[in-house]
């Protein structure tokens, strides 16, 4: 090589010939005809048929609400009981619901909002070796 510090570089494109012939590729396939692409003449399900659960949720419709025994609780006699707490664990209760009800009067950030940015502190260290 020369010591001059010019440089040039040439690029050249050769265009193929035209008789030239593609190797192993295979060759372009055109898009399918409209021959061969299947053809529906009308909806298989004319109307909408619903999931087999939905039927049963339509059956349980007709039953009246007064008379469903789901609302109720298996071992329940019918007869209503009431409890009644001891005076100590009472004030213990009412403590820990005036702490439920002050937990609930703060709000958090709803989740749609976008928080505020993070602050960052960038910190640089040097060191110096004698």
């Amino acid at each position: 090589m020369s010591d001059s510090e010019d440089f040039t570089v040439t690029y050249t494109t050769a265009l193929p010939s035209p008789d030239y012939v593609p190797g192993l590729e295979e060759p372009k396939q055109e898009p399918p005809s409209p021959v061969y692409i299947p053809y529906v003449s009308k909806p298989e399900y004319p109307e909408y048929i619903p999931p087999k659960d939905e039927d049963l949720e339509d059956d349980d419709d007709d039953e009246d609400p007064e008379e469903d025994p789901t609302d109720y609780p298996a071992d329940h006699d019918g007869e209503e009981e009431e409890e009644e707490p001891s005076g100590e664990d009472t004030d213990e209760e009412d403590e820990e619901q005036d702490e439920d009800d002050d937990d609930e009067e703060e709000h958090p950030a709803s989740a749609d909002s976008i928080p505020p940015p993070p602050s960052l502190r960038v910190t640089a260290k040097m060191s110096f070796r004698p």
